[in-house]
């Protein structure tokens, strides 16, 4: 048994339910690259983060291939996201998912058609408040914290 002072009325409990259906502004806070389970390729798992509105803080992930020794239909589906993502935030060379990180855009989600209880991603876009941002070679702005972040 452990004491302590904690009123729960205090604090909001998080939510790990599917966000609503509809357009967001995000981030993509973290990326990864990893063999796909079944041996035949890799892709990239990225956390997306909202940053503004009612569900902001709230995750959102996506599951890209990006080889696929079996399938090319899913290697070309996959990097056909990988470009549309790179699009959004102004990123045409890529040699490192970091410099996909923290930069601002537009994604559509939707309730995944086989499991309500999860999201999917369908489009990725530059955001809509601004134009598309000029290329970039990496992540934030140098030396300052992005504008979006939480104090």
């Amino acid at each position: 048994m452990a004491t302590i002072s904690f009123n729960a009325a205090e604090v909001q409990p998080s939510s790990f339910d599917a966000l609503p259906a509809g357009t967001y502004e995000a981030v993509i806070a973290n990326s990864e690259a990893k063999p796909m389970k079944s041996g035949n390729g890799m892709g990239f798992n990225f956390e997306f983060e909202i940053i503004s509105g009612d569900c902001k803080g709230r995750k959102v992930f996506s599951w890209i291939t990006f080889e696929h020794r079996t399938s090319p239909d899913a290697q070309r589906i996959g990097r056909e996201q990988l470009s549309a993502i790179c699009r959004a935030v102004g990123v045409q060379q890529l040699n490192d998912t970091a410099q996909l990180h923290n930069l601002p855009m537009t994604i559509t989600v939707a309730i995944d058609k086989n499991d309500p209880t999860r999201n999917v991603i369908k489009s990725y876009k530059p955001k809509k408040s601004a134009a598309a941002p000029a290329q970039q070679s990496g992540g934030s702005a140098a030396g300052g914290a992005a504008p979006w972040a939480r104090p």
